[in-house]
């Protein structure tokens, strides 16, 4: 899967990447107001990854909440995933599967050491398919200790390979002249 923001095709940056060969991350952390997040959708062709950002605690903060974001997934059929943020514990990420249209894929974003230490209970509660790991907040939630850090990711590669799970990591970065 090759996931690019939404932001980058507001201005045009990657549009020969809209379609078959992308897929459209929208962050709902971006977006001011349910009526925000509706008018992106429309607008958006090609499949939708979905990116909720529960649990946030950098700017920006989310102001539209998971329940109205959930209401809105039905209606949306280019919507094919649904990632929720900071997942720590099989229980929370059960609950949001029990809530999403069985044909949505629930990806999982890990980001802290606990969400690490539950990764395969995790895995296991909802049969996922793909994480996503979000390895720069890691660092900062271990406190810069190196060598957990290392650990770390090298726990969550390895419970993925063996649970045969896709794992999404950022690959690099795109710069584009602001709107």
């Amino acid at each position: 899967m090759f996931i690019v923001s939404h932001h980058l095709f507001k201005n045009g940056a990657v549009e020969s990447l809209r379609g078959e060969s992308a897929v459209t991350r929208v962050n709902v952390a971006w977006l001011r107001e349910k009526s925000e997040l509706e008018d992106l959708l429309n607008k958006t062709a090609g499949d939708i990854y979905l990116d909720y950002p529960s649990g946030r605690s950098k700017p920006p903060l989310p102001t539209i909440s998971l329940d109205d974001v959930l209401e809105l997934v039905p209606r949306y059929k280019q919507i094919k995933h649904f990632a929720v943020s900071n997942v720590e514990t099989p229980l929370a990420i059960a609950a949001i599967k029990n809530r999403l249209p069985g044909n949505i894929n629930l990806v999982p974003k890990i980001e802290t050491k606990a969400g690490v230490e539950k990764l395969a209970e995790i895995i296991d509660s909802i049969l996922a398919t793909h994480i996503m790991f979000d390895k720069d907040d890691l660092y900062v939630n271990v406190l810069a200790d190196n060598k957990l850090f290392e650990e770390l990711v090298e726990r969550a590669r390895k419970t993925c390979r063996e649970k045969g799970v896709k794992i999404l990591e950022l690959q690099g970065v795109v710069f584009a002249p602001r709107e």
